[in-house]
């Protein structure tokens, strides 16, 4: 139900400033956010296609807006997603990767990429 819920909410934010906004204002970022956590995600059902509906949200109702991305990086949802790129299967790290490579795009989003250490290897992500 989870996943067809964020496939939804991808639909309906795709290129809809209004509905990008109304997503941002009811709290949808911070539960993008909470999702992407790849440890929290696999009690039920398949939890590849889970985050792949979750990064799909991620693409239609956060990039593309400023405030939106911008409200993103305040919550550190460039850290959960480096914690997704080195705790994900394959099939997954290309399209983390891709969402990663979209957000930093954002020039205020560099600070979080050098900041960021792994909590497993104590690695940085540069």
């Amino acid at each position: 139900m989870r996943e067809l819920a964020f496939n939804i909410l991808a639909y309906l934010c795709r290129e809809c400033r209004g509905n990008q906004k109304e997503f941002r204002r009811k709290g949808g970022i911070e539960l993008i956010k909470d999702n992407l956590q790849y440890k929290d995600v696999d009690h039920s059902g398949n939890a590849s296609t889970f985050l792949v509906a979750v990064l799909d949200c991620l693409s239609s109702a956060v990039y593309g807006n400023k405030r939106s991305e911008l409200h993103f990086l305040d919550i550190e949802g460039v850290y959960v997603l480096l914690d997704l790129i080195e705790t994900c299967e394959e099939s997954l790290k290309r399209l983390s990767l891709a969402s990663l490579c979209t957000i930093l795009e954002n020039s205020k989003s560099f600070q979080y990429f050098i900041e960021w250490n792994s909590t497993r290897t104590s690695l940085n992500a540069t």
